[in-house]
């Protein structure tokens, strides 16, 4: 199979997903047991009491009163032509502000990915080096333990340092690095942990192999063997561990942001079920699928090019 059919098969994949996913969030929010404008009407006058009368009100305002079916058929159309809308709490066009918070997330899930793949890696290495000595247990304990804490937890632990005990960093404002290092920070120890044990795993699998024992016995220097040829196999374990990282970066990133108070999709994302903003929510519940989808596919199409010029060769 060539790129061209793959990278096809891949769009259609995430575009199939993506509406079935999507689809399911329409109908989980419009089949709620309770009444969906009277709801969305308690959210959206909290001084006043909420009644039928109110909700028609709501109703007819969104098209609420329509049949379902008919309502699913036009969202449908609209989402396919990215038109998800308006906000119900700012009137704001829904696609400018998943822009908008998207751009924020998506600064912080790079810089934070790209720490923590610079902690993991020489983590990994390092203890893969000498598996058993005392760095390794010591580094992989840490590793362990990092692994089991949850994202929250983390950036409770690094507001309190940073943020009350030190003032390194403050929590207000959405511009500039006074807190945008310490969220950095967060994920990159979030994703760390268990990366590190994939990139030891996976360097130590190499190592025994073969063809580096066999290379090591005629004298090739460890270190030139590793990195001329036992590299690019220690990789292709690495990059199918990245669609799991993917998916706790989404998690870890909704959580994070709510700790620090910064305003990227999953700040916006809950924010909205809270106010109970539909368009909103299904739009940013798009997103946040469109770039799990997109990440993996194009983890899993590194792969398939590494492993085709490892057959070429």
């Amino acid at each position: 199979m060539t790129l061209a059919p793959l990278l096809a098969k891949k769009a259609l994949l995430v575009l199939a997903i993506t509406l079935l996913v999507a689809s399911c969030s329409f109908w989980a929010v419009h089949l709620l047991p309770d009444n969906l404008a009277l709801q969305i009407a308690a959210a959206r006058f909290a001084g006043a009491e909420p009644d039928q009368a109110l909700a028609d009100v709501v109703s007819a305002s969104y098209g609420l009163d329509r049949p379902v079916i008919v309502q699913y058929g036009e969202w449908l159309v609209s989402t396919l032509m990215l038109d998800f809308g308006t906000s119900l709490v700012s009137g704001r066009d829904v696609m400018h502000d998943i822009v908008n918070h998207g751009v924020n997330s998506l600064r912080t899930v790079f810089w934070g990915f790209i720490a923590g793949v610079g902690l993991a890696v020489p983590i990994g290495f390092f203890c893969a080096r000498k598996p058993g000595s005392k760095l390794d247990v010591v580094l992989s304990a840490i590793s362990a333990g990092v692994s089991t804490i949850p994202a929250f937890l983390v950036a409770i632990v690094m507001v309190q340092i940073f943020v009350v005990e030190l003032g390194l960093a403050t929590l207000s404002g959405t511009s500039g690095w006074s807190r945008l290092w310490v969220m950095i920070l967060t994920i990159a120890l979030s994703v760390s942990g268990p990366l590190s044990r994939v990139v030891r795993a996976a360097v130590i699998d190499v190592r025994q192999q073969p063809y580096m024992q066999h290379a090591l016995m005629r004298g090739v220097p460890e270190r030139q063997l590793f990195w001329r040829h036992g590299l690019k196999n220690a990789i292709r374990p690495m990059l199918n561990y990245l669609p799991v990282v993917f998916m706790f970066l989404i998690y870890d990133v909704i959580v994070i942001e709510m700790v620090f108070n910064y305003h990227g999709l999953g700040w916006a994302l809950i924010n909205a079920v809270k106010a109970l903003d539909v368009p909103l929510m299904q739009g940013l519940v798009l997103s946040l699928i469109v770039f799990y989808l997109f990440s993996t596919a194009l983890a899993e199409i590194l792969t398939w090019q590494i492993y085709r010029q490892r057959v070429a060769q």
